[in-house]
């Protein structure tokens, strides 16, 4: 049980991608206190996949769309963690994932004021938005005013001369030449990441970006690496990941070309047939998408 699951009062054993989150832990979160909000931002940062639970489901969705949905409690939030959270990778996770993007995107004209306010007496704050100067000058905002203001508080370099020393030393994987089994073990590494471990290690997202273009360019290795990471891999939220990604967007991209092989695939593993029931058809071949249900169902 983690922390998250303990503060609120949630089963642990629960499927963390449930899209029915418990009323109660709807109204909890609302109510915490901003220090509580901290010590789960804490936690979701640094779990990996494997290690999810409902309670850091909760959490992770609330932050999602608290920029969003509650842009006063979201610059509260953001105060407290730049003056509580100690970790200087967990402040920059703000910027890296959606809450203070949001934020900024949806309700910069309500929170500029209070930025601004901050901003002069937290150093911190100011590096924090340096993650964004980039953005403030390329028409990330679309009133320029706003941009201007928030340029101004938003500290560059220093943000940018903490995330290179931060990253500095990361070897980056070429992925195309490995082999498919040293892939595929790239792959379950990789993926498993906890959104700390991901923003720190750049091969995460090259690795993104790389099974995208098999998908697309090199359907025959992009089965093969789905076929030993399924091999390889037991977790359930690790193989969901793989059909609401790679497979799906093989499927898409290639359908008519991999369904006999996928069929042969199937027919043969159990845990094959149970990863690619997590494989959304909306957008594969009507047909494609029929063979698919029928294999799932032998």
């Amino acid at each position: 049980m983690t922390w998250c699951d303990e503060r609120l009062s949630l089963d642990p054993a629960a499927d963390e991608m449930s899209q029915e989150r418990p009323a109660q832990a709807e109204a909890q979160l609302a109510a915490l206190p901003l220090g509580d909000l901290v010590r789960g931002w804490r936690e979701v940062g640094t779990v990996g996949l494997r290690a999810r639970t409902q309670g850091c489901y909760c959490f992770s969705m609330y932050f999602d769309r608290l920029g969003h949905e509650d842009p006063e409690r979201a610059l509260a939030f953001i105060e407290a963690a730049v003056t509580q959270e100690p970790n200087d990778a967990l402040v920059a996770l703000l910027a890296q994932e959606k809450l203070l993007s949001q934020l900024l995107h949806f309700n910069a004209a309500r929170v500029v004021d209070g930025l601004e306010a901050a901003a002069q007496r937290l150093p911190r704050l100011r590096w924090l938005l340096g993650a964004f100067a980039w953005g403030f000058r390329g028409g990330m905002l679309e009133d320029k005013d706003i941009a201007r203001r928030l340029e101004v508080i938003a500290d560059e370099a220093a943000y940018k001369a903490w995330d290179d020393d931060y990253k500095a030393g990361r070897k980056r994987i070429d992925l195309a030449a490995l082999s498919a089994e040293e892939l595929a073990r790239h792959w379950i590494e990789l993926t498993a990441y906890s959104p700390l471990e991901r923003e720190r290690d750049d091969n995460a997202m090259a690795l993104f970006d790389y099974q995208w273009e098999l998908a697309k360019s090199d359907p025959q290795r992009a089965l093969v690496l789905i076929i030993e990471v399924v091999r390889i891999e037991q977790h359930p939220r690790m193989l969901g990941l793989l059909a609401a990604g790679l497979v799906e967007d093989l499927l898409v991209a290639h359908g008519p070309d991999v369904i006999d092989a996928i069929e042969v695939e199937a027919r043969g593993s159990l845990r094959f047939r149970q990863m690619l029931s997590g494989v959304w058809t909306s957008r594969v071949d009507p047909a494609v998408a029929e063979r698919l249900a029928a294999v799932i169902r032998e």
